[in-house]
């Protein structure tokens, strides 16, 4: 009895440890944005290429209506995501906008 005690206290103790990191991302997750053409769309995600931190990237988001913004956004098209990063670092689109695409600036 006295181990099984000390096993079910020592997992516990062992689980919260592991998972207070995972906690502490969750809660403290903030809004960004990203701008880009839209590659893909589905009815669960949507797939957006643009600049980020001076290079070219490709980054995928859940949705939770794509039925919806599948009929008014379109591949191509170029978009403002708002987006929060929580559990297990899964990106989620909050808002999905179409944006004016910056001008081209051209080298003399």
């Amino acid at each position: 009895m006295k181990t099984a005690i000390i096993s079910t206290t020592a997992a516990f103790v062992l689980g919260t440890t592991l998972m207070a990191p995972l906690a502490a991302t969750a809660a403290s997750s903030d809004h960004r944005t990203f701008d880009g053409n839209v590659v893909h769309i589905s009815a669960t995600n949507i797939k957006v290429s643009g600049m980020e931190g001076g290079k070219m990237q490709t980054l995928s988001f859940t949705v939770d209506d794509g039925k919806k913004l599948m009929a008014r956004i379109h591949t191509g098209e170029y978009v403002r995501i708002t987006f929060d990063q929580k559990l297990l670092g899964l990106r989620h689109a909050d808002s999905v906008d179409p944006h004016a695409a910056p001008a081209m600036k051209m080298k003399s």
